[in-house]
């Protein structure tokens, strides 16, 4: 998975995964508060929503979820990918 444009409109699914990644915040920019855009994440909604299609397992989810953040972000490895990565999941069910 890599960061993709953010797309120009939100189909409800792609609002769903928005919500799931502000509340993950891999970076922690949503703690510093009010003013923070909701798009932070909107690369990667794309991208997600293109894996779930696919119906990865939890662990295969997080391990992409982590290298994104790693490799295209130039981050450290974020708390939380696995758990992100079920609430993913759910949203395909």
């Amino acid at each position: 998975m890599q960061t993709s444009s953010k797309p120009r409109s939100l189909s409800p699914a792609a609002l769903r995964v928005r919500a799931v990644l502000n509340q993950w915040d891999p970076i922690g920019v949503h703690h510093i508060g009010h003013g923070w855009p909701d798009d932070e994440y909107d690369d990667l909604i794309l991208p997600i929503l293109a894996a779930l299609s696919s119906r990865p397992s939890v662990e295969q989810l997080a391990d992409d979820l982590r290298t994104v953040v790693e490799v295209d972000y130039g981050l450290p490895a974020p708390d939380g990918c696995r758990e992100a990565a079920r609430s993913l999941l759910a949203l395909a069910q």
